[in-house]
């Protein structure tokens, strides 16, 4: 069991290493496939991810723990991943476009409001997955996380940690 999770850390960050040439990131997010679009949840531990992932149909959850996020073929796309937090699931080996990304805030309300790309971005660095202390590498994240907050849609999800936040997402 000890080496599983050894494993496991050093694929986090050898994969935040190796993303970054490739204009990808790790971000702490549970991701959605709806409609052939992804939908990225994050936020602070306990803000709900693993709930989304558990509250949205069977077969659409791609991770609920950590979501690569890469630049290719001119959009962002999200991929699955081999890393799984409470839920569990069974991941799909693929790419979706992605949608837009959600910070969750549990409430008593379901709601949805689009967020600025430099609030967006402060609430985006403390979930990225980063493990080098070079200054380039670290000014390179920062510009590739900067054009992502720019060419996504960021939103904040107010939800009661019901099903119902779909309603919301899809009006």
């Amino acid at each position: 069991m000890r080496h599983e999770y050894a494993l496991d850390s050093l694929l986090r960050v050898l994969l935040s290493v190796l993303l970054l040439p490739r204009r990808g990131f790790l971000l702490h997010a549970a991701t959605v496939v709806r409609s052939g679009r992804a939908h990225v949840f994050t936020g602070r531990s306990g803000a709900g991810k693993s709930t989304v992932a558990a509250l949205s149909p069977p077969g659409t959850v791609l991770t609920d723990e950590i979501s690569l996020l890469r630049f290719t073929d001119g959009a962002w796309h999200a991929y699955g991943t081999p890393f799984w937090g409470e839920f569990r699931a069974e991941g799909a080996n693929t790419k979706v476009p992605v949608a837009g990304i959600y910070i969750l805030v549990q409430s008593s309300v379901d709601s949805v409001e689009r967020v600025p790309a430099k609030e967006a971005l402060r609430a985006l660095l403390p979930n990225v997955l980063f493990f080098s202390a070079s200054t380039p590498q670290n000014k390179q994240l920062l510009d590739l996380l900067a054009e992502a907050v720019e060419q996504i849609p960021f939103y904040r999800l107010r939800f009661r940690k019901t099903a119902a936040f779909w309603e919301v997402l899809t009006k």
